[in-house]
């Protein structure tokens, strides 16, 4: 990962220049009315700010003379992309309700076809209602103990965040971006660290299967280990799909990232649990996030979207690179909120890593700043996931983001 350094500063220096404009009215406006973390008195002076920017008028203006000049079929992506440009949540929002037009009736379409069969085997039968006394007493502790009640609100909040806060990934930089429509953004290389998994195969398809293989190894993770340990949780949930004739089939495993202190010397899982550790090695892998529900059908939109900028970039998968599915959010996530990715590895590794991150580097310093460069970009990933001696210049402490 030190070989990069040099090309991720020197991408995080011309990022800058690409990310949405923190002092804009559109920047300001989502914030003030979309942050989950901003005080109240953040939210007003932004809003305040927004509202008399003369460019917002300005931008509404040119929003309307195109609708009313090309129609709103032809005339709103314009307006779209003036009012709520790349970066915004608000944006963000509009595509992931957007998306689940056509996801919510593949889900229902699957659950028809989803045989009885398929229910996950040896179901553990539901729970029995809990113990009066112990609920009040859990009510009073909450009452009364303030680290619970900060624990409480931040996982609230996390219901509405694309990415919780607080919960452990492993470490990546951004060493490209890739053309394309992506609902989140363009597509991204990203060299990965080495890390450890739990995994367990899949028995089957479908929420059932899906579930099984989620209760499996959360309690491995939770403390059903040959150690008794209890480990935090961690995100991406990572599944794994078969990859026959050009065409992802069923999911074959499913995987828990261990949390790094965990990584050399993992607690042995237990030998009837069907969970297995591995490790999986520094890689270049491709990414496209999209958001909403991820339905088969929209796993294969995802891929086939990222084959294509695989090839515009003239790269390509690795031979026998499995798709994988990444899940961050909570079931109980908004859904229009969550964020899901698809990932394949690419071929040639390390040195189409380096390739890759000069190429990248040479087409933001030489070309015209894209429109569709989420907020932060290249510059917030690199120096977020890959710690590198960057400027900060593109991700704001949020005192000053609040004033901006």
């Amino acid at each position: 990962m030190q070989a990069f350094r040099p090309l991720l500063a020197l991408l995080v220096g011309a990022a800058t220049a690409r990310a949405l404009k923190m002092n804009s009215w559109q920047a300001r406006l989502d914030k003030a009315l979309l942050d989950v973390d901003l005080g109240l008195g953040s939210r007003l002076r932004l809003f305040g700010k927004a509202v008399t920017d003369p460019a917002l008028a300005a931008d509404v203006q040119r929003s309307l003379s195109a609708i009313r000049a090309s129609g709103f079929a032809q005339g709103h992506p314009e307006a779209i992309d003036t009012l709520f440009p790349m970066g915004t949540t608000a944006r963000a929002d509009l595509e992931g309700l957007a998306a689940l037009r056509r996801q919510i009736p593949e889900v229902l379409q699957q659950q028809r076809r989803q045989p009885l069969s398929d229910a996950p085997r040896g179901a553990v039968p539901l729970p029995p209602l809990p113990d009066a006394a112990e609920v009040l007493s859990s009510l009073v502790a909450l009452a009364t103990d303030r680290e619970k009640q900060a624990s409480l609100r931040e996982e609230t909040k996390d219901l509405l965040r694309r990415t919780p806060k607080g919960l452990e990934t492993p470490k990546y930089a951004v060493v490209r971006t890739l053309d394309g429509p992506g609902t989140l953004g363009a597509a991204e290389l990203r060299a990965y660290e080495p890390f450890t998994v739990a995994r367990t195969s899949m028995r089957g398809s479908g929420a059932g299967a899906a579930g099984e293989g989620f209760n499996t190894l959360a309690a491995y993770l939770f403390g059903k280990n040959e150690r008794a340990q209890s480990m935090a949780m961690t995100m991406p949930v990572q599944t794994a799909m078969r990859d026959a004739d050009g065409a992802c089939a069923q999911p074959s495993s499913m995987a828990f990232v261990l949390p790094a202190r965990f990584a050399d010397a993992p607690p042995a899982p237990l030998a009837s649990s069907g969970v297995r550790i591995d490790t999986v090695p520094a890689r270049l892998v491709a990414v496209q996030a999209f958001a909403g529900l991820a339905t088969d059908e929209e796993v294969q939109r995802q891929r086939a979207q990222l084959l294509r900028a695989l090839a515009d970039a003239s790269l390509a998968p690795a031979d026998g690179a499995e798709l994988i599915l990444l899940q961050y959010n909570s079931p109980l996530t908004v859904p229009w909120r969550r964020r899901n990715e698809v990932a394949l590895e690419v071929a040639g590794g390390i040195a189409a890593a380096r390739a890759a991150a000069a190429a990248g580097a040479a087409a933001i310093v030489g070309g015209a700043a894209p429109d569709s460069e989420p907020a932060g970009g290249v510059a917030a990933t690199a120096v977020a996931s890959a710690g590198a001696s960057a400027p900060l210049a593109a991700r704001p402490s949020q005192d000053e983001s609040d004033e901006l």
